[in-house]
């Protein structure tokens, strides 16, 4: 592994989740500032609801691209070509279903749910054609399409809102935001790398699904357990406290965009010297990741203990000072989070993803029965404070897996993978 590249691409895919992230948080902030925050309760909602559909009909099938492009890279487009001709029935199925709910149970929520689900689930099929460009690591690409929609995004929100924009027209950007950057992954791909097969996939299709379904698991229970909390609010407590949570976990979220490039550049890498074998390569990765993710945690969470009132009154406006001791909370959780996240896709490398997935099931079902217990007497803190148990202990829980079966390799796996190691001029 050349760290020299990997730095590069490291700090290019950072840049990259740094400036998507941005532009999704402008949106939000000027929405704050002028929308109700009921209103901003249930669009909160509708994304969550569509992130939850959007991670079901994923079925896990960009970490087994990324995998399969990265370990048989001329076979990648065939792949590609399998995991779309899965995927594309599933959005549309997955749409129709969630709205047809929608109608039948909450018909008021129908006209925030519809164009949000909507452009949630196509900018989602983007991914797919990103998972084969990381996979290929070809990370400018990845990054310059990856960043057309969201730059977009916030051009047009301003121009709209400038006009006076209703709800209606705001969401509808997020819609077209979300179709260029479908077109432009889809473009790169075609030019760069030749046409995708469609035909004669299905076979190849329904193979990656089964291949791809622990991903999926780990997939949607990752997104689970950080959005129950919110469904959760929903019903026990009111829409403002399902505000003041998730406007303290958007900027919780900020936190990870240091951590999230490590798997765009580093997955594919860690997955190539599994299947190589080359054990004391993949314990150099593991140890410089796991002690960079701790440290780089405790920095951030401390940062933010500090500054966190700040950053909400930045962020947020003055009507939102609940907001403060919830975010507080869940940057106790980062190192945490951080910790998780490395050991998760060194799992998936090591093709342990179904073990990993039962680590996350069985932390899902601590964060539900204990939120149960904690928002009726806390509300949003209490949720938080949630997050920040059950995150700890499914960091322990991870790391050792991934520990172990280093060890079961023989090469410097087990604890050892964490001494220090003689390093090459490379790194």
């Amino acid at each position: 592994m050349h760290w020299s590249r990997t730095r590069a691409d490291l700090a290019l895919a950072t840049f990259a989740e740094l400036a998507q992230k941005a532009a999704g948080y402008i949106v939000l902030a000027i929405l704050a500032r002028h929308v109700d925050p009921s209103d901003m309760g249930r669009i909160f909602f509708a994304f969550t609801l569509a992130a939850l559909v959007s991670a079901a009909t994923e079925l896990g099938t960009g970490r087994y691209l990324i995998r399969e492009v990265a370990t048989r890279p001329d076979s990648g487009l065939v792949r590609l070509g399998e995991v779309l001709t899965l995927r594309i029935p599933l959005v549309v199925g997955g749409f129709l279903l969630l709205n047809a709910a929608i109608l039948l149970i909450r018909p008021d929520l129908a006209p925030v749910v519809l164009p949000t689900s909507a452009a949630v689930l196509v900018g989602d099929l983007y991914f797919a054609f990103g998972a084969y460009l990381v996979g290929r690591r070809a990370v400018g690409l990845r990054v310059a399409t990856g960043l057309s929609g969201p730059l977009l995004l916030v051009l047009l929100v301003l121009v709209v809102v400038a006009r006076g924009a209703t709800l209606r027209q705001v969401l509808a950007c997020y819609l077209a935001s979300g179709c260029v950057t479908l077109a432009a992954g889809a473009l790169a791909v075609r030019r760069r790398f030749g046409p995708i097969p469609f035909t004669g996939n299905r076979a190849g299709a329904w193979r990656a699904a089964r291949t791809s379904l622990p991903f999926f698991f780990l997939t949607v229970l990752g997104i689970a357990h950080f959005k129950v909390d919110t469904l959760l609010l929903f019903v026990l407590a009111t829409p403002a406290a399902v505000a003041v949570y998730e406007t303290g976990y958007k900027l919780f979220e900020v936190s990870r965009l240091l951590v999230r490039p490590t798997a765009t550049v580093v997955f594919p890498v860690a997955a190539a010297l599994a299947s190589q074998g080359d054990w004391t390569g993949f314990a150099r990765v593991l140890r410089r990741l796991f002690l960079a993710a701790g440290g780089l945690g405790i920095a951030v969470a401390a940062l933010v203990l500090v500054s966190g009132g700040l950053l909400v009154s930045l962020a947020w406006g003055d009507r939102y000072a609940e907001t403060v001791p919830v975010l507080r909370v869940l940057y106790l959780a980062v190192p945490a989070v951080y910790v998780a996240f490395v050991a998760t896709f060194l799992a998936g490398a090591l093709h342990l993803e179904a073990a990993a997935a039962k680590v996350l099931a069985v932390c899902l079902v601590v964060n539900i029965g204990l939120n149960l217990v904690a928002i009726p007497r806390w509300g949003p803190v209490g949720a938080a404070m949630i997050t920040l148990v059950t995150e700890m202990f499914a960091a322990a829980w991870l790391v050792a897996l991934v520990l172990r079966a280093l060890r079961a390799r023989g090469v410097r796996g087990g604890v050892e993978a964490l001494e220090p190691l003689e390093l090459s001029a490379d790194g």
